[in-house]
């Protein structure tokens, strides 16, 4: 499988399997994409594309930071996101501690290499 690297990961295009709104996922420090190889590779040059490429390197820390990796990750991910279900459904995805410290740092392009390991625990109360 074809795949450009930029800011340190891989990025894979053609990635038919994502639910709509959604550009692009993290799977096991890959970072998989709708758009085509040529739209990608464009896309990465941009303002928008270094934002994306940021907020999945910080997932991708994020598993660093647990002792179980991805499968870890995968199962607090899972478990934060059915938790938020019954919580307030709407605001699902966007409280999983995760994505709250992804989306609050993705412009901060200085962020993974300033942020202490297991940050995204600061982020796990979901009143917030």
């Amino acid at each position: 499988m074809a795949y450009i690297e930029k800011y340190g990961i891989k990025f894979h295009s053609d990635f038919w399997f994502l639910l709509p709104g959604f550009n692009a996922i993290t799977l096991f420090g890959h970072v998989f994409c709708k758009m085509t190889m040529g739209e990608l590779r464009n896309y990465l040059t941009t303002a928008a594309g270094k934002r994306l490429a940021n907020h999945e390197g910080i997932h991708i820390a994020q598993v660093k930071s647990i002792k179980t990796g991805y499968i870890g990750f995968y199962a607090l991910y899972l478990m934060y996101w059915f938790r938020n279900l019954f919580v307030c459904p709407s605001k699902a995805y966007r409280n999983i501690p995760f994505e709250k410290e992804a989306y609050a740092n993705q412009y901060d392009y200085n962020y993974l290499t300033n942020h202490p390991k297991s940050c995204w625990r600061d982020y796990t109360d979901w009143r917030k």
